[in-house]
């Protein structure tokens, strides 16, 4: 079970109205909300802009409200583009989940094998495929995003913003912020929220925690987890598998990995969780 987390109140009590409800489920048979009577695009809380996207808890208690669980035949669905989605990015995208899929490994941790499977291009590839079933374009509220994903909006479709091809981030580095965002569309597990960072936050040598993609300070901002399952955590669970296990990997990808992966390690608070971790990857 989850930890209980804390969540920045959205600015807009009206932020769910005007959004329809998902349709009446028959019992026991699962049921996709009507994507086509979305409104065009997306409301969210109000973004500090000091790291990724982040949504309430307003919007995480509407999700099993409004969305019943994914059909059969929704889930054999494969991902599309919405046709704002700029080619250049689509590009991007394509090439990065292809690297993604190309990913040979020899072994797996305990972790990585509970959440993903093995450390296996085709494994990852239906991590996200199963999970992920649109696109879109936005600017996720936040000037610094890379992506999102909004679930009271639409728990199945991935937003990307004009930053996937703008920062000068590593390739790996990319696909752990699309990992992490396919963890947010998971409606069974509440979609993985966020939990808020401790204030004062400090790594082992008293020095402020800060964010890799931004600089800002993390304290208090809802930019933590605090368990190894959840959207930080399990990307970094990935990224650190591909840096011990992966064959297929540059030593430059492999230091790529290990690099972020350590960065987002620092964001899993709890010592529970940590220690998990610790015992799965770093002994």
């Amino acid at each position: 079970m989850l930890a209980a987390v804390a969540f920045a109140e959205p600015d807009d009590s009206s932020l769910l109205k005007g959004l329809p409800d998902a349709p009446a489920a028959v019992a026991g048979a699962p049921v996709v909300s009507p994507m086509s009577a979305m409104p065009e695009k997306p409301r969210y809380s109000k973004q500090s802009g000091k790291d990724l996207f982040y949504f309430s808890a307003e919007e995480v208690a509407a999700v099993p409200k409004r969305f019943g669980p994914m059909s059969k035949e929704f889930a054999a669905m494969k991902y599309t583009f919405d046709s704002d989605v700029p080619a250049d990015i689509q590009s991007q995208m394509r090439d990065d989940l292809a690297f993604i899929g190309g990913l040979q490994g020899q072994g797996a941790s305990k972790l990585h094998a509970q959440i993903f499977g093995a450390v296996d291009g085709a494994a990852y590839t239906r991590f996200f495929e199963s999970r992920v079933k649109g696109i879109g374009m936005d600017d996720c509220g936040n000037g610094n995003a890379v992506a999102c994903v909004i679930p009271f909006f639409n728990p199945w479709k991935m937003w990307l913003t004009q930053n996937y091809i703008r920062f000068s981030h590593p390739q790996v580095s990319r696909m752990m912020v699309v990992f992490h965002e396919a963890r947010h569309t998971e409606v069974s597990h509440g979609n993985y929220p966020h939990a808020s960072c401790p204030e004062p936050f400090r790594d082992e040598n008293g020095n402020d925690m800060t964010s890799i993609w931004t600089g800002a300070s993390l304290a208090g901002e809802p930019a933590c987890d605090k368990t190894p399952f959840g959207s930080y955590g399990s990307s970094m669970i990935m990224l650190k598998n591909i840096q011990k296990f992966c064959s297929s990997c540059t030593d430059k990808v492999k230091m790529d990995a290990g690099l972020y992966a350590d960065d987002q390690f620092g964001r899993v608070t709890d010592a529970k969780a940590r220690k998990q971790i610790i015992d799965d990857l770093y002994r």
